[in-house]
């Protein structure tokens, strides 16, 4: 998964275009280890909320990272059944993507699942607890559902996303072109990418995140908490990301991002003290 260096405010963090090795090797350091069946994340918490967790594997006697995500911690749990593994072919062990249902079944979201490796084999149909949160690309935000409504029946061909959105919807819309078995086979595009999700809602909440770095920042980045259809969804975005009026409460948001989905919850944290 990216590590969302814009939404969450940690340019402070990249040097020469690079994450900064040596301020990451700090968080390194200082990171609690959770146990993995035999690998390992070690996870390091801002004081904003930021988790840098760091996917590591042994190797003989050394311990090998494979690869980081970022996530943001939260109170937005969704329970859902997955469905569909989405994971890229050459993701390491540790990484995965999937296709969600809820227990109406009457709706898909595809995340990023963080932590993914403490979760003890699953049966079908079997439903997880995971502490979501959103990171959009960009954000449209309206005063209204109405206004969004307007806004795009007058101009729909310029429109930034290509279909207006149900009330509450999150909507994998490249997963499904992909998967549908109404669409014929050869007017499936595979290059697209299972993991962008379509989502709008009204705003419950919006908070200021503390700072990361109160030394190394000029700005924090902002918390929206919106109503979707799977539940409540925390929405991390950094202001100059926004397009239209503030985003405050009571606004309507529309954007186009990626879902991470913390699995270690619910008795699973299986931290190593």
């Amino acid at each position: 998964m990216p590590v969302f260096i814009r939404n969450l405010s940690l340019e402070y963090l990249v040097k020469d275009g690079v994450l900064d090795s040596d301020q990451m090797l700090e968080m390194y350091k200082a990171a609690r280890w959770r146990s993995a069946h035999g690998a390992f994340y070690m996870v390091h918490t801002l004081p904003s909320g930021v988790e840098f967790i760091f996917r590591a594997v042994r190797d003989g006697e050394d311990i090998r990272i494979l690869g980081t995500d970022t996530h943001l911690s939260g109170r937005c749990l969704w329970t859902a059944m997955p469905f569909f593994n989405a994971t890229a072919k050459d993701a390491d062990a540790l990484s995965a993507v999937v296709a969600c249902t809820n227990q109406a079944q009457d709706g898909v979201f595809v995340a990023h699942l963080v932590n993914a490796a403490v979760l003890p084999p699953l049966e079908e149909g079997q439903s997880i607890t995971m502490q979501m949160v959103a990171f959009p690309f960009v954000l449209e935000s309206y005063t209204s559902r109405e206004a969004y409504e307007e806004s795009y029946t007058a101009n729909p061909d310029e429109a930034r996303f290509p279909t207006l959105l149900t009330d509450k919807r999150v909507f994998p819309l490249n997963f499904m072109m992909k998967h549908d078995p109404d669409i014929p086979e050869e007017q499936r595009n595979q290059s697209l990418a299972d993991d962008i999700v379509l989502i709008c809602g009204p705003v419950l909440a919006v908070r200021e995140a503390p700072f990361s770095n109160p030394d190394a920042q000029e700005k924090s980045f902002s918390v929206a908490t919106i109503a979707t259809q799977f539940g409540h969804l925390d929405v991390a975005f950094a202001s100059d990301m926004v397009l239209g009026p503030p985003c405050v409460t009571g606004s309507y948001v529309v954007f186009s991002g990626m879902l991470s989905a913390n699995v270690a919850v619910n008795g699973l944290e299986n931290w190593i003290e």
